[in-house]
């Protein structure tokens, strides 16, 4: 679909929603109660889960924290909206949907605790109100305060701890907005950052999981840890794995003590609440930690839950396939936009409203540091593109849906060389389906922009500015 139009009308009749969208930064839906894990990592996202319908099967545009939060933004895929790489920013010519809810009447507020989110890239177009939850030097600054703010004034990021700091951020503009009488429809935007490595839950979450006579030499550092490494002992990755459950119970809490304060306040009724992440994680799966490095599904699935109170019927599970790209679309027809969108998505709320769509498949990329991988995706299988030079890569998800490396490169036999060329059909056709789009659109490239040395310093520490060896001896 080329331009998505936006029919739907709010099911409540003439009172358009509050709108609260919460991305939680890496985080892994198999790691969630609601979507089957044992352990108690999420009874407040379960809870979310229950009262609305939750997506088996959503799926990122990309495996690292900006692509993805652009084509969020943006309801575009990585090369269209043009943010694949560091040093771009969101041209001024994209419609973010912060803009387009504004265009709507909405007050539009976001909150965020990673560098990617930082106005320097862009996303904060559109917001009213963009505040910062990172630490010390960005207290009290929103908007484009923050730009001139120098990156080496904070810890490094993967250390921080910015759940309290947004939950006490979104409480002042909740008592604002109540003190003020605001009457507006709100946009709510959170990006939850302390799941994201390293992993350094506080207590009592640190303990919750960990094995209390685990003694070895495994911590939450992910990157530049000689003891994260293909082959480590099975207790060792239990404990980072530990650690990971006890940044998502972390963020679990924080999330309902700043729904009970907003249940409080008034500012939940009538709201329609959708949770998601960005990405997820690997851990050794391939042989790689961390996110950015490949397109396998440990990093390309994710949650996506909903919930309206009163419009959304509770406990529904749909097993659809749907991309980041259609929450754009998908809000912008609850929030009553009808008018012709661009974007490669398209509004989902039929599939909450329990009806039936059409099967899609999902375009993935990523070029960060000179990559250049693509994946075509079913519920079924994949076609993967590891480098333009080298043929498509067919994956029958449903009876490999681990993506084994044995199963990767199927044997020359008919069949799978029949597979591996229509495979390879179905993708190309999508990739040009996505350029045609892209020159259709004619939008503006995506601006340049200078990251300074302490900049480039936080993001390489993050794992972003190249490639990470789990082996290397040099600490951040």
């Amino acid at each position: 679909m080329l331009f998505a139009c936006s029919p739907s009308q709010p099911t409540q009749a003439g009172a358009p929603p509050n709108i609260l969208f919460i991305s939680i930064d890496s985080l892994r839906p198999d790691h969630l109660g609601c979507y089957g894990y044992q352990k108690p990592t999420s009874p407040f996202i379960d809870s979310l889960a229950t009262k609305g319908v939750r997506f088996e099967n959503a799926v990122s545009t990309t495996s690292w924290t900006l692509p993805s939060h652009a084509s969020m933004f943006t309801g575009l895929l990585g090369k269209t909206h043009g943010l694949v790489d560091n040093g771009m920013s969101l041209s001024e010519d994209q419609v973010t949907l912060a803009e387009l809810l504004k265009g709507e009447g909405y007050h539009t507020a976001g909150f965020f605790g990673g560098p990617y989110l930082h106005p320097t890239f862009g996303l904060h177009q559109g917001f009213d109100h963009y505040e910062s939850c990172m630490s010390n030097a960005f207290d009290g600054l929103s908007g484009d305060q923050v730009r001139d703010v120098e990156m080496s004034a904070t810890p490094p990021s993967h250390t921080d701890i910015t759940g309290p700091r947004t939950q006490e951020r979104v409480a002042a503009w909740a008592a604002g907005r109540v003190a003020q009488g605001d009457s507006k429809p709100f946009f709510l935007f959170l990006h939850m950052w302390d799941v994201h490595y390293d992993f350094n839950p506080p207590d009592p979450f640190r303990e919750m999981f960990v094995d209390p006579k685990y003694a070895g030499p495994a911590d939450g550092r992910l990157m530049h840890n000689q003891a994260i490494r293909p082959g480590m002992a099975q207790e060792d990755l239990d404990h980072v794995l530990a650690l990971y459950d006890g940044e998502i119970r972390f963020t679990d809490e924080i999330l309902k003590r700043i729904f009970a304060d907003l249940q409080a306040k008034g500012l939940l009724e009538n709201t329609l609440i959708l949770l998601t992440s960005d990405h997820g994680e690997e851990f050794l799966e391939h042989d790689n930690v961390g996110h950015n490095k490949t397109l396998f599904d440990e990093v390309l699935r994710i949650p996506l839950i909903a919930c309206w109170t009163g419009n959304i019927e509770p406990g529904q599970v749909v097993r659809d396939q749907v991309q980041l790209v259609d929450l754009m679309p998908t809000f912008a027809s609850f929030a009553g936009f009808n008018g012709k969108l661009p974007s490669q998505g398209v509004d989902i709320s039929p599939l909450l409203a329990g009806r039936s769509m059409p099967a899609r498949d999902a375009l993935s990329g990523l070029f960060i540091d000179g990559m250049s991988l693509r994946a075509l995706r079913s519920n079924e299988r994949k076609v993967l593109r590891i480098d333009d030079s080298q043929p498509s890569v067919f994956v029958n998800l449903a009876k490999y849906p681990k993506e084994e490396f044995q199963v990767m490169i199927y044997p020359e036999s008919p069949r799978g060389q029949k597979r591996r060329e229509a495979g390879q059909r179905e993708l190309e056709a999508a990739l040009r389906r996505a350029e045609l789009f892209k020159e259709i659109l004619d939008r503006r490239a995506p601006n340049s922009i200078e990251l300074t040395e302490d900049m480039r310093a936080e993001l390489s520490g993050l794992g972003y500015l190249g490639k990470d060896d789990p082996s290397e001896e040099q600490e951040d």
